[in-house]
């Protein structure tokens, strides 16, 4: 196996995409929750236009974390199951490997 060490940037993308990962987990729960929760409402009911408007945000959210994911993939970053807090670390310390 050969091991070379990642430039800064790597690292950077490395802990984005780690990142968006992370997120993109997050914010499915939220769609779903306010996806159904508007199927629930009736049309008139004042929450509505706040959990649209929710919905709207966490779009705004999808659209940056798969930019983050896309801007990882064309630097040659593939996923791995790494714990978040490692990979900050690492990445401080500029220890980050590439395997």
């Amino acid at each position: 196996m050969k091991v070379e060490r990642l430039t800064k940037a790597d690292r950077a993308c490395a802990v984005a995409a780690a990142a968006a990962h992370d997120l993109n987990d997050e914010l499915t729960v939220i769609v779903n929750s306010v996806s159904c929760s508007l199927h629930l409402l009736e049309p008139g009911h004042p929450a509505r236009t706040l959990l649209l408007d929710a919905q709207s945000a966490i779009q705004r959210c999808v659209w940056k974390t798969s930019g983050l994911l896309t801007y990882s993939a064309r630097r040659g970053t593939r996923p791995v199951n790494v714990p978040m807090e490692r990979l900050v670390l690492e990445a401080e310390e500029g220890a980050l490997l590439r395997y």
